[in-house]
């Protein structure tokens, strides 16, 4: 299954969210996901808009927290850094139209 685009990967993020609040019985708000992944809130915001992709190490943190897969967030199941910028890279190579950012939430260039 091919990587999804960065507005698929934030409403799976918030879909996420939702998961794990189902799992601890309350509003899992994005405060809280934001503090468990000791990132301030505004990052979990734009994630979930879609602004950019996250970095792989966010990926795999929101992945632990909320009790999901990988793949379930971004469409694969990526186990390095480098498999995953790569996905990232050919996604968006020549796209001018609503493309995401050029850089991961780290910053760092794909």
């Amino acid at each position: 299954m091919p990587l999804y685009n960065s507005q698929q990967v934030g409403a799976n993020i918030k879909r996420a969210r939702m998961h794990k609040s189902a799992q601890v019985g309350f509003g899992y708000t994005r405060k809280l996901l934001a503090d468990a992944m000791e990132e301030p809130v505004h990052i979990i915001g734009k994630l979930e808009a879609g602004e950019y992709y996250p970095d792989f190490e966010h990926i795999k943190k929101i992945s632990e927290i909320c009790g999901v897969s990988i793949e379930f967030l971004v469409g694969e199941d990526f186990q390095s850094m480098d498999s995953y910028f790569k996905a990232i890279h050919e996604a968006t190579k020549n796209k001018d139209v609503n493309a995401p950012k050029k850089h991961c939430i780290d910053g760092d260039p794909y």
